[in-house]
């Protein structure tokens, strides 16, 4: 993974990609087409008409090469970029923000690596106690607030006296990507559910009325690790 470029060098890099290629694609298509037609009759092959064709095409195509020299470490990193940490993509005028549904759906899912590479996000752990309720089915069942709720991870057994999830949360560290979008903070990366000792042995029984809904998939605020559910 290439290094983080400015926010400044990345609004170019959008510009340049999704507002100066296709007007150049329109205009090279356009002189492509205006050559065919003076090149195919006779009639019309007016030297200095064909020169322009010519040239407007070799302008789009050098302009392109030379936009694309310049800013190409973008494109791998802009699609690295999810709706997990930015609430935007970039259109031919203006920016697409993403609805609520779609920011939830991918902050259920773990880039970790991804933030890490970037340089532009600090890390800081994050607790938070839960009610356990035991294993059961490969999973943990366990409360938060008044919810149950169940998850396909093995726990940790520790020497504390309540059980907690473990993770750490994401912190925009570069205000001036804040300005293009970026999240000042993310949600809640899951990394491990530490259990007492003392309550190893507990098997989780069903709950009257109450149907555990599955960790992961039910919430936003917390994000599993990509491999369990």
């Amino acid at each position: 993974m290439i290094g983080m470029i400015s926010a400044e060098l990345w609004q170019q890099s959008e510009y340049f990609y999704y507002t100066v290629v296709p007007v150049m694609l329109i205009i090279g298509l356009v002189a492509i087409l205006g050559l065919m037609i003076f090149l195919l009759y006779q009639e019309n092959r007016h030297p200095k008409a064909i020169a322009v064709f010519i040239g407007l095409v070799l302008m789009c195509g050098i302009g392109f090469l030379v936009g694309d020299h310049v800013f190409h470490d973008f494109k791998e990193l802009n699609g690295q970029v999810t709706p997990s940490i930015r609430d935007r993509e970039k259109r031919f005028v203006g920016y697409k923000y993403y609805d609520r549904d779609t920011m939830a759906v991918y902050q259920r899912i773990q880039v970790k690596e991804t933030i890490d590479s970037f340089g532009i996000y600090q890390s800081e752990p994050v607790t938070q106690s839960i009610t356990y309720l035991g294993s059961a089915h490969d999973s943990v069942y366990f409360k938060v607030g008044e919810q149950v709720y169940y998850a396909r991870m093995a726990p940790t057994f520790v020497a504390e006296d309540t059980a907690a999830l473990k993770g750490i949360q994401y912190h925009l560290t570069d205000s001036s990507y804040e300005k293009i979008g970026f999240l000042t903070e993310t949600n809640n990366y899951l990394e491990t559910i530490e259990i007492p000792e003392s309550q190893a042995a507990l098997t989780f029984e069903s709950i009257d009325s109450v149907i555990p809904q599955e960790f992961g998939k039910s919430q936003s605020a917390w994000a599993l690790p990509t491999d369990k559910s």
